[in-house]
């Protein structure tokens, strides 16, 4: 160690002392004000409304889908060649169980509402959904149950046509 002196004070330095450096500071930066979040108006019964209006819309889209559905029924029941396939595959099914006449193509009926159909006796034993099969030049009436494949009744039917001139 050296000493120094001066004309009051001594001073001493230390050989491994060094001058000590400030400590580094990163520049600063100027501050940016934060941006408020804008707030919404507090409105009294908004889920509510939110609420209602995603209800009204799936039963908008379940109605929509019911409409979608019922005209392409529609569509498929004023088809003159489904209806055709319809009666094909009736005759079919009721040709594979008793001969039919291959002269005519009969008059297909479906059987809708069997209680007032009760008083006749061809259709005592039928329900609703039966098919009528009628040969008009054959005189001949087949009821038929497509739901079990099965041949209710057989009968003769008269005709009546009146040929007035």
């Amino acid at each position: 160690m050296q000493s120094t002196t001066s004309s009051t004070r001594t001073f001493r330095t230390s050989s491994t002392q060094t001058d000590p450096k400030p400590p580094k500071r990163s520049p600063k930066l100027p501050k940016v004000p934060k941006l408020a979040k804008p707030k919404l108006p507090k409105v009294p019964g908004l889920r509510l409304a939110w609420v209602l209006i995603i209800i009204l819309v799936v039963i908008s889209l379940f109605l929509f889908q019911q409409y979608r559905e019922a005209r392409q029924k529609l569509a498929a029941a004023h088809n003159p060649n489904a209806v055709n396939a319809q009666v094909k595959n009736v005759i079919t099914a009721v040709r594979k169980l008793v001969v039919l006449p291959s002269n005519q193509t009969p008059t297909v009926a479906t059987v809708q509402n069997v209680s007032k159909l009760r008083g006749q006796s061809f259709f005592a034993n039928a329900k609703n959904g039966d098919k009528v099969l009628v040969y008009s030049a054959e005189k001949e009436a087949i009821l038929y149950r497509p739901s079990t494949n099965q041949i209710v009744t057989i009968a003769p039917i008269s005709v009546n046509g009146s040929t007035n001139p």
